[in-house]
């Protein structure tokens, strides 16, 4: 009898439901309170080089539901810093315009806010190729293939560690270390050229001087390699610093005594006669000096790197 009273209460619950909705209406409450539990994210796992930092542009969040358009950047970046491969997230139904946005940001070109919250992720975390897709109920699945491999990470790290017990161990401030390390780069590395001028032959496919690991393995590279390689020790030595990008090339903000410029890369100019060349013309400098020394290849978007301003 009682199981019998218990089928009957639940046809009558179905029935009172029914009565109430119709059957798309029905189907839809089922996915997104059941199916698709819009509350079930309680918490993202954190990776050992999330760097966890709250920027002007971009805050971390433990709310994966998101509520509006900063919220949502916020999300993406909390993604992003935690180093996870795939996570997944939600819109809030009144947020209305959650999946066109999303769709802007993946598929509009001149869209570049993705490329910038990747620039305040520490550089192992960084991704190669982003992949963003959705469906009708709210549900947004975040899919990253890293730039750094586990083997290309331990190897940055080894050489790292015996460039900084070469070159730093014996200096005193953070300043002196990474002055050091800066000349090191400088010194044993020289800006990839012919890559910079071929960036679509497929002779440069399988090449990595955009990156920390190619500029030691190759002794060349990109603008990436050399502010990649600057980010990792500065985050070392437990200072704040974001890679910061115009619309072709990236250098670092560093915060050590006020948010000044490093660019390694235009401290190392490529010559006619091959001759290395060390420069401290872009060391620690303001945004305002930044801008009297090169205001084209320097100029970035200061609604999105705030704290340059």
């Amino acid at each position: 009898m009682k199981i019998i009273k218990k089928i009957f209460n639940l046809l009558t619950l179905v029935l009172i439901i029914f009565s109430l909705f119709n059957y798309k209406e029905i189907s839809n409450f089922i996915v997104s309170n059941f199916i698709y539990n819009k509350n079930a994210i309680v918490e993202i796992s954190k990776g050992e080089y999330s760097k966890e930092i709250d920027y002007q542009f971009v805050q971390i969040t433990d709310d994966f539901v998101a509520k509006n358009y900063q919220h949502l950047l916020n999300i993406l970046y909390t993604i992003l810093d935690s180093g996870n491969d795939s996570f997944s997230f939600y819109c809030d139904d009144k947020y209305k315009d959650c999946l066109n946005v999303i769709d802007d940001l993946i598929q509009n070109e001149n869209n570049t806010i993705l490329a910038d919250i990747n620039n305040y992720v520490h550089p192992y975390y960084t991704y190669k190729s982003i992949v963003i897709t959705t469906n009708n109920y709210g549900k947004v699945t975040v899919t990253l293939e890293k730039q750094y491999s586990k083997e290309d990470i331990i190897y940055v790290n080894e050489q790292l560690n015996i460039i900084d017990n070469t070159v730093a161990k014996e200096l005193e401030s953070n300043q002196e270390k990474i002055k050091a390390i800066h000349d090191y780069i400088i010194t044993n590395t020289t800006y990839d050229i012919e890559r910079a001028k071929n960036m679509d032959s497929p002779t440069f496919k399988d090449s990595k001087t955009h990156t920390a690991y190619g500029l030691l393995t190759e002794k060349k590279s990109l603008c990436g390699g050399y502010s990649d390689l600057m980010s990792i020790y500065i985050h070392n030595l437990g200072i704040k610093n974001i890679r910061i990008s115009g619309s072709k090339h990236v250098w670092n903000l560093v915060n050590i005594d006020g948010w000044k410029h490093l660019d390694a890369t235009w401290d190392d100019p490529v010559t006619n006669t091959g001759e290395e060349i060390l420069l401290y013309d872009y060391f620690f400098i303001t945004t305002e000096e930044l801008t009297k020394a090169d205001p084209v290849e320097h100029k970035f978007n200061k609604d999105i790197y705030i704290e340059a301003n």
